[in-house]
């Protein structure tokens, strides 16, 4: 009897052993994903009062974009940025908690204010602050060294002042300018770039600076034509006058200061380094058409060479696309001819040289004193010996000496707006065209072939979306005045879907593209370089409903303020950013009318949302200004800048709720089989006993009846 009850109970103990992994395991493969929110926690108003037009932010009023950075180097960051009224220069903190249960959004604390000392260098003209660069001078040495940044701004007029962390102004410098009439000519590009590398002993840290102008286009009076297209009329389209946004008036020039001082290093205009006429008829033999990228390349300064001399180490600097001033930029790096070299062992060898150290690049590196790891650091202090400048530029990519600023190489791409970059890395380039005129929504993305001949590969639709069962276009809704341009990085999504799932779709696939595509409906889509959909998600940054109800004759009305201030101040925007300090660019931020959306680049859910309370004006800035080790959006809109801050949630209280869950559910069901079983076996043993007294009393009866002898 003792063994069958220790038996019965080693039985039930293996029992809920099993009933036990197999909760652990479900609540693991089950378990509730990390969870993103947003919070507005601060903003710095602007004065209407000081716009253009009194009421909301034009081309004239725009400023340049704010910075998140630690300037003392004690770990906590600061927000370095502009006033609207464009003659000041903050530096904000965070401010402090606000009290449980208030409405009002607090102000954000203003730790030092200077103004800028701005002269007329041109007369008539406003000088106004075009861009800022913010960065350290002095080389890293060790952890327990503490770098303090300077803050360099440069104006539209090429003035250049230097201020230290606490706006003091270290020096101040003016460029050489091509241009005398600023009547009718604007900056098109310009950009800053703050080094610790000194190119002279004497002359400590590096400051250099690129640019050009065009002139300005004037739009027409865009009221006037929807008032025209409401009048009854069979012509429902609006023709806008011809806007040469791609036409650039100067030489695209860079300029070498020193860091400490402000003097002239070297400089890179118009007519310098040029190749003598003689020289220019004594061209050798070599071909000036790539001999992989067949793009041409245009001789037309002393030393320059062929892009085919440098191998395939260029081609990490590849996709190329100027679309605005945001896309210019100056990467420090170090290029060298390679003339008969395997194109494998020079791309490795150029990735190796990328940084000073295995842990250059890992994330302790980068991340902060904060943080627990060592002091921050800028991209470019990771090359080790630089002795180029890489510039992006609406003209193209141009290679110059960090030395003399001569140029080593260039490769001139047309001004169209397109996205170059070589796709099936056979060292050929192609062409993706996203936006097909200012007619058309952007909607669909042609894939051109270069070389050998110029020809359209396919067509890959954006607004389309196709199920087992049904399909949908919605291509005629997309706005047509508003367009984002798309964002083509190193391919980080996952196809979504069951099906794709099991064909191993879904498995991480090197050297390819992800075509970050966004629309006026507020859906952002991932696609593959071969078409395929990784996955399309909806969000509430849209602002397509106002453009329709605009266009359309038969639309709800929208009041003439609304239009102007769409037309002319309403700028969507989007930034590819990581969610975590020092982490991988795997999430975009998205800006529209009235929401602000973060969807997730791998999966293409949706991290969170949050309303914004007038629309986005410029484009989105991210960084770390509560210092969580998470990153957070500042956003630009008519009343002002406000910082939104990003909370993570792990959910581990769900996790092992659930998991509690089933394992009770499973042990409720468990005993109910189990006393339903008991019941059934205690049945049958009563009707057994029940038998067993019925045969005796037939046994007494029997006996009874018996004759006795």
């Amino acid at each position: 009897m003792m063994t069958a009850e220790t038996g019965y109970k080693l039985r039930f103990g293996l029992r809920e052993l099993f009933y036990v992994s197999l909760c652990v395991v479900l609540g693991y493969l089950l378990r509730v994903q990390d969870s993103y929110s947003l919070y507005p926690v601060w903003r710095k108003r602007s004065e209407m009062s000081k716009f253009a037009n009194g009421k909301f932010m034009t081309d004239a009023d725009r400023c340049p974009l704010p910075v998140v950075t630690d300037l003392e180097g004690d770990g906590v960051n600061e927000i370095v940025l502009i006033s609207n009224d464009l003659q000041h220069l903050n530096v904000l903190a965070m401010p402090p908690p606000s009290e449980e249960g208030s409405k009002t959004l607090a102000h954000v604390v203003v730790k030092d204010k200077a103004e800028l000392s701005l002269v007329e260098r041109v007369k008539g003209h406003k000088s106004r602050p075009a861009v800022v660069g913010v960065g350290f001078t002095v080389p890293y040495t060790s952890m327990m060294q503490i770098r303090k940044q300077v803050i360099v701004v440069v104006t539209d007029d090429w003035q250049v002042l230097c201020y230290a962390h606490d706006l003091k102004l270290l020096w101040y410098q003016q460029l050489p300018l091509p241009v005398s009439d600023f009547s009718s000519v604007e900056v098109k590009a310009l950009a800053v770039l703050v080094s610790p590398f000194s190119i002279e002993k004497k002359h400590k840290g590096l400051i250099v600076v690129s640019g050009s102008f065009r002139h300005k286009t004037h739009k027409p009076d865009l009221l006037a034509e929807f008032k025209r297209i409401e009048e009854p009329s069979r012509n429902r389209t609006i023709i806008f006058s011809s806007e040469y946004e791609n036409e650039t008036l100067t030489h695209f020039s860079t300029f070498a200061l020193s860091a400490e001082d402000g003097l002239f290093l070297w400089k890179h205009t118009s007519g310098d380094f040029e190749k003598p006429k003689q020289e220019e008829k004594k061209s050798s033999s070599r071909s000036d058409i790539h001999w992989k990228l067949a793009l041409c390349h245009k001789k037309a300064h002393k030393g320059e060479s062929p892009w085919s001399d440098y191998g395939r180490q260029l081609d990490v600097f590849l996709p190329h696309m100027w679309a605005d001033n945001s896309d210019t930029e100056i990467i420090m790096a170090r290029i060298n001819k390679q003339f008969d070299t395997d194109i494998n062992e020079a791309q490795d060898s150029h990735e190796t040289s990328t940084s000073q150290n295995p842990s250059a690049l890992l994330p302790e590196h980068l991340i902060g004193f904060s943080y627990g790891g060592q002091r921050p650091h800028s991209d470019h202090e990771h090359v080790n010996n630089p002795n180029s400048l890489m510039v992006r530029s609406p003209e193209g990519m141009q290679v110059l000496s960090l030395v003399t600023g001569e140029p080593k190489t260039t490769l001139l791409f047309p001004p169209d707006r397109s996205v170059y970059l070589d796709m099936d890395g056979d060292g050929h380039l192609e062409k993706l065209v996203w936006d097909l005129g200012q007619h058309y929504s952007p909607c669909y993305v042609d894939v051109w072939r270069i070389n050998p001949v110029q020809e359209r590969l396919q067509q890959i639709a954006l607004c389309y979306s196709k199920r087992i069962f049904w399909s949908r276009s919605w291509s005629l809704e997309e706005d047509v005045y508003k367009k984002i341009p798309p964002k083509v990085i190193k391919s980080v999504a996952r196809k979504s879907g069951v099906l794709h799932h099991f064909l191993g779709h879904r498995l991480f696939e090197e050297n390819t593209y992800d075509i970050i595509t966004f629309g006026g409906l507020g859906r952002v889509s991932s696609i593959g370089i071969d078409g395929t959909i990784h996955w399309q998600t909806a969000t509430e940054a849209k602002w397509a409903d106002l453009s329709m109800n605009m266009r359309r004759a038969g639309g709800r009305p929208v009041p003439d303020e609304i239009k102007e201030e769409f037309l002319l101040s309403f700028q969507p925007s989007r930034v590819i950013m990581p969610l975590k300090e020092a982490g991988a660019k795997a999430a975009v931020a998205v800006s529209g009318w009235n929401t602000l959306a973060v969807v997730d680049l791998v999966e293409g859910t949706v991290l969170a949302q949050h309303s914004i309370p007038a629309p986005s004006t410029g484009p989105l800035v991210y960084g770390d200004f509560d210092n969580d080790g998470l990153m957070d959006i500042i956003l630009t809109c008519k009343k002002g800048y406000i910082g939104f801050t990003m909370k993570l949630q792990h959910n581990y209280e769900l996790t092992v709720l659930y998991t509690i869950s089933v394992f009770l559910l499973i042990i409720l069901i468990s005993w109910l089989i189990s006393a339903s079983s008991q019941s059934e076996s205690g049945s049958e043993k009563d009707d057994d006993d029940d038998n067993d007294e019925e045969e005796d009393e037939m046994d007494d009866d029997n006996i009874g009846t018996y004759p006795v002898n």
